[in-house]
């Protein structure tokens, strides 16, 4: 019952603040504040709780109205917590070059398509569990079409996301738990504050298998990468992303960030893939199947597909080759021979990219 979960809601936000339930009458329960607002003895907030009469709702908004002078907070924000059951996401980016201002339109539109994507990714490893895939769930999907975004006011550098709460994202089966929308929004919250303190605020990040076994519940290149183009998008301005909902209020903060600090979630990302064997120096004896070259005298445009085994399985490779060696896969390839590559190959989603290749050579039988 609808009113029932709003009644629930209102209780354990003012539980969650301190307010004490002091006494309940015929139609009120009856709070009164935590010491911290230094309010005076006789100060009481009332809070109706028959839930099932007509007139509970209105009666709701109007507590919600004090609360929000109380606080200072925004009465809508307050009323899509309790009365819609949703959570509230927040970004505070700090610029000083639009502050006085209002963020211009491809520096907002650039901040919700990164943080969609942000959204998605968590939502992705909330369901999966790996700290790689290159799968994308749908119940990914169906948690960010849950989430609602609200366009800055002009002057505003906070932009607002209404983010699913008890809504069922992964449903329960016989073999698996169902996953509800505060799930994936507290790991999203976990997972970006484990990144802003023990990544980005270190120097010369190097993560030891002690640390990353540590942490693995929060251990995402996925997310990482996600936070890293995010980051970059707004210019490495300073951000506060914070979490409200009936709870106490979830925030991490990045401030002086830079390309030095931002580019550790690569060597992070990188350590991570290396120690799942995604990437990995290789031999790989193979045929050419594909050849794409633009330029032959360039050594920037020559493209080669091979199809061999890694590790016993057929897979296909990409690899750049420069001038020189196209011109002998070239003849490979027109002749059907075996090449050989040595190279650290990084896994994708349908193929294998050569990060630094060692050595090409076509075989003579």
């Amino acid at each position: 019952m609808k009113t029932q979960l709003i009644y629930k809601n209102i209780i354990d936000l003012l539980s969650n603040r301190n307010w004490k339930k002091q006494e309940r009458t015929t139609k009120y329960d009856i709070f009164v504040p935590p010491s911290i607002l230094e309010f005076s003895n006789v100060y009481k907030l009332y809070v109706y709780h028959k839930y099932e009469k007509s007139d509970f709702e209105q009666e709701i908004v109007k507590s919600l109205n004090i609360i929000s002078q109380i606080y200072n907070e925004d009465i809508d924000e307050l009323a899509s917590i309790i009365i819609e059951d949703r959570q509230i996401l927040s970004l505070h980016i700090e610029n000083e070059d639009i502050k006085n201002g209002h963020p211009s339109i491809p520096f907002f539109n650039v901040l919700i398509n990164k943080s969609k994507e942000l959204l998605q990714e968590v939502a992705n490893f909330s369901v999966i569990k790996q700290p790689h895939f290159f799968e994308s769930k749908d119940e990914a999907e169906r948690y960010l079409n849950y989430c609602k975004f609200f366009k800055n006011d002009v002057g505003s550098l906070i932009t607002k996301i209404q983010l699913p709460n008890n809504e069922e994202i992964k449903e329960r089966t016989l073999f698996e738990t169902s996953i509800i929308g505060s799930e994936i929004n507290n790991n999203l919250i976990k997972i970006t504050d484990f990144v802003n303190a023990e990544i980005i605020g270190r120097d010369n990040f190097e993560p030891t298998d002690e640390f990353l076994i540590q942490n693995r519940d929060l251990v995402s290149v996925n997310v990482s990468n996600k936070l890293k183009d995010l980051y970059t998008g707004i210019e490495y301005a300073d951000i506060e992303i914070s979490l409200k909902g009936t709870q106490v209020v979830q925030t991490t903060t990045a401030k002086d960030l830079n390309r030095e600090k931002v580019n550790n979630l690569s060597t992070f990302s990188k350590t991570i893939r290396e120690k799942m064997k995604e990437i990995s120096e290789n031999d790989v004896y193979g045929k050419i199947i594909q050849l794409r070259s633009k330029d032959v005298d360039s050594d920037d445009q020559n493209m080669i597909m091979i199809e061999g085994e890694i590790k016993k399985v057929k897979s296909r490779i990409s690899v750049k080759l420069n001038s020189e060696q196209i011109k002998y896969a070239a003849d490979a390839f027109k002749n059907n021979r075996t090449v050989l590559i040595n190279a650290i190959l990084e896994k994708g989603k349908t193929q294998y990219n050569v990060v630094e290749l060692k050595d090409f050579r076509v075989l003579t039988k």
